[in-house]
């Protein structure tokens, strides 16, 4: 088998040998046309979130017939259209006893909140602009805000950790009737954003939450109120949150995801990018939440043993 590795900077060296043992591996990077030309021959695709996978590439792929992508998020895959073809997508999807192990995105998280809350990129321009003044750059103590996490999975739980270690109240909203009855529950949607002070977004994308808050949901939240979100840019409604940091309807934002952020096209006109320009309470990061080598390295061994399983049986 041929094994197409799209992004191949810092790979594991003993993960290579776990492909090369099987398999002949053949390293990018690729631009978007290498790819499409590359994929013709290829067996297996092992991809980090640098390509979107989508019909193009697909229809491409003459011999292809597993993907590899060491996320839980599929947004950069065309599922259907693998499926369709009889290409086995393997991810860390429903991953829930190894991913438990994976901390990266929930510190990336706190990193987040901590950065916006105490507006330490702020902070950092005022210094290098030649200023010192930390009147301007009060903040309060994290035991001040109660801590709104939406999606209370295998992130959202350590982002509760998180918390109770700073001494941070917190409550969540998740559709898991099975949590219904944790002290820290709030069933009722409105009542969650009314009540919190910084909203952390952690529920995965699909059909259901796209869009999932929008202008009937995030107008509850308080004007004072903050977001953070290292789920994906398509679960929230980008316009209506641009609008409402423009107009001082909520008080910031960081966000480690865009909606369509692999097209320069579509960032381009992104409305919070445009936003993050002239305003000095938003931050955005390029999706490194998950981007540390410990993390990297582990998440792409388990999808290469999952895969070697599969392909064996």
């Amino acid at each position: 088998m041929k094994v197409l590795i799209t992004e191949p900077l810092d790979f594991g060296e003993e993960n290579l040998e776990l492909l090369r043992g099987i398999s002949e591996v053949l390293k990018g990077p690729f631009s978007r046309t290498e790819l499409l030309k590359a994929v013709e021959e290829a067996d297996v695709l092992m991809i980090r979130l640098g390509h979107v996978i989508d019909k193009e590439i697909i229809e491409k792929a003459n011999k292809l017939r597993f993907i590899l992508t060491p996320t839980t998020g599929l947004n950069h895959v065309d599922v259907n259209a693998a499926e369709e073809k009889g290409i086995k997508v393997i991810s860390l999807r429903g991953e829930t006893e190894f991913l438990a192990g994976i901390p990266s995105t929930a510190e990336h998280t706190w990193a987040l909140l901590l950065s916006l809350l105490r507006k330490i990129p702020a902070a950092h321009n005022h210094v290098t602009n030649g200023y010192w003044e930390r009147d301007y750059f009060k903040a309060h103590n994290l035991y001040h805000y109660k801590l709104g996490i939406l999606g209370f999975g295998r992130v959202g739980k350590q982002i509760s950790e998180y918390a109770r270690v700073f001494k941070m109240p917190f409550v969540f909203y998740d559709k898991d009737y099975n949590l219904k009855n944790h002290p820290n529950a709030v069933e009722d949607l409105e009542r969650f954003m009314s009540e919190i002070d910084v909203l952390s977004i952690h529920i995965p994308l699909n059909q259901e939450n796209t869009r999932f808050l929008n202008e009937t949901n995030l107008k509850y939240l308080k004007s004072t109120a903050y977001i953070v979100n290292t789920s994906r840019g398509e679960v929230i409604d980008e316009t209506v949150l641009a609008d409402m940091l423009i107009q001082k309807k909520i008080s910031g934002l960081a966000t480690d995801v865009l909606d369509s952020e692999n097209s320069a096209e579509a960032r381009g006109n992104n409305p919070l990018i445009k936003a993050a320009k002239h305003l000095d309470n938003v931050i955005i990061t390029p999706h490194i939440a998950g981007a540390t080598y410990e993390s990297m390295w582990r998440t792409e061994e388990f999808v290469i043993r999952k895969f070697r399983r599969i392909s064996k049986a």
